[in-house]
C-alpha cells in the first residue's frame, strides 16, 4: 500500500515538473542570459592592456584568467563573463587568515 501511494506521489511530481518546464519554454518566462564575451574577446581586452594571458578558463559563471603584467609577476582574476569587468578575489586562504586573527583579538580581551 506505501509502495503504490509513494509511487504515485513521485509520478504526479514527474508530471508536473515536466508540465511546469513545457508551460515556462512555451511562454518565454525563461529569464535571458546576458550576453557573454568570447574567451578571444577576454584575451585581446587583457592583451591591450599589457598581460600576457596563460591560461582562461570559465568557472563558476565568471572568467577565471591566469595572466603575467608587465613586470614579469603571475597574476590571477575573475572577471565578469558580460562585461570583461575584475570581481572581488578572496583566497580560501585569506578567510582562513582572517579567522585566525579575530580569534586571537578575542583571546587578549
Amino acid at each position: 500500500m506505501k509502495r503504490t501511494i509513494l509511487f504515485t506521489a513521485a509520478l504526479a511530481t514527474a508530471v508536473g515538473m515536466f508540465a511546469l518546464g513545457a508551460n515556462a519554454q512555451q511562454t518565454g518566462t525563461q529569464t535571458p542570459q546576458p550576453q557573454r564575451m568570447s574567451v578571444s574577446q577576454i584575451a585581446t581586452m587583457l592583451e591591450e592592456q599589457g598581460y600576457t594571458v596563460i591560461e582562461i578558463e570559465l568557472e563558476r559563471g565568471r572568467y577565471d584568467v591566469d595572466m603575467i603584467d608587465s613586470n614579469g609577476m603571475k597574476v590571477e582574476a575573475y572577471l565578469d563573463p558580460a562585461t570583461g569587468a575584475v570581481l572581488p578575489y578572496r583566497d580560501d586562504d585569506d578567510r582562513r587568515d582572517r579567522d585566525d586573527d579575530d580569534r586571537y583579538e578575542r583571546d587578549d580581551d
